[in-house]
C-alpha cells in the first residue's frame, strides 16, 4: 500500500478533518461486521431450495433463525472511499451499484411473508399463494437490480480498492469466488454459507487494513 508509507509533514499529522478517526474506525468495523453477519445469517438457515415446497418447509422448521437473519446486510461504501482517488471511475460505478443493492432490504423483508405463509396455511395453499405472488413480473424490476447491485457492487468496490493499491489482491479473489459459489449453488444447504464465508474473510481483511491505517493517511485518501 503506497499511501501508508508516504512521508507526512507536521501540518498533515495534525490538520485532520473533524470526525476522521470515527469514520475510519466505523468503516473498518463495518467491513468486518457486514460480511461476518451475512455469513452467520446463512449459516443459521439450512435453506433447501431444490423445490418450492422444500423452501417453504424451511420457514416452518427454522422460523426463529430466518426472522433473526433478516436483520443483516452487506456494505461496500468504505471500499469506495479507499478507491476514490486511485480508481475514480471504477469506484463511482461501484457506488452506484451498491446503491441499487440497497433495495435488497425489501427483498429480505419478504422472508417474513414467506415464513408466515408456511406457518399459517396448509402447504398446498401456501404454495399456491407463493407461486401467484412470484408470477408477477414487475417484482423482477426490483429483485434483479438489488441482487446484482449487492454482488457486483461489492466485488467492483473490492477491485477498485485493489486497483488503487489500498488492499492486496487476495481479498478481492476471496470475495469474487465467494459470490460465485453463493450464486451458482444457491439451492444447496451448505455451499451458500461457504461462499459467504469466503466473502466475509475478504471483507474482514480489508476492514483490518482500514483499522490499522493511520488517521492521517485515511484523511488524505
Amino acid at each position: 500500500m503506497t499511501t501508508s508509507t508516504e512521508a507526512l509533514t507536521p501540518e498533515a499529522r495534525t490538520d485532520l478533518t473533524p470526525g476522521s478517526r470515527f469514520r475510519r474506525i466505523g468503516g473498518g468495523l463495518t467491513l468486518i461486521a457486514s460480511g461476518t453477519l451475512v455469513f452467520a445469517s446463512l449459516a443459521m438457515i439450512p435453506f433447501e431450495n431444490q423445490t418450492d415446497e422444500a423452501y417453504l418447509q424451511t420457514g416452518v422448521d427454522h422460523t426463529s433463525n430466518i426472522l433473526w437473519a433478516m436483520v443483516v446486510l452487506p456494505a461496500a461504501l468504505t471500499l469506495v472511499r479507499l478507491a476514490r482517488r486511485g480508481a475514480r471511475k471504477t469506484s463511482l460505478v461501484a457506488m452506484v451499484l451498491a446503491g441499487l443493492g440497497a433495495g435488497i432490504s425489501g427483498l429480505v423483508a419478504i422472508d417474513a411473508y414467506d415464513v408466515a405463509l408456511a406457518n399459517a396455511l396448509p402447504m398446498d395453499e401456501a404454495l399456491r399463494i407463493w407461486n401467484l405472488a412470484g408470477s408477477y413480473g414487475q417484482g423482477a424490476l426490483i429483485a434483479l437490480p438489488s441482487i446484482a447491485g449487492v454482488a457486483i457492487g461489492t466485488n467492483l468496490a473490492m477491485f477498485a480498492a485493489w486497483k488503487a493499491r489500498a488492499i492486496p489482491l487476495l481479498p478481492v479473489v476471496l470475495s469474487v469466488v465467494g459470490w460465485l459459489v453463493f450464486t451458482f449453488f444457491s439451492g444447496d444447504a451448505i455451499l451458500p454459507s461457504v461462499g459467504t464465508g469466503l466473502v466475509a474473510i475478504g471483507m474482514a481483511w480489508a476492514g483490518v487494513i482500514v483499522l490499522k491505517m493511520r488517521d492521517e493517511v485515511w484523511d488524505r485518501i
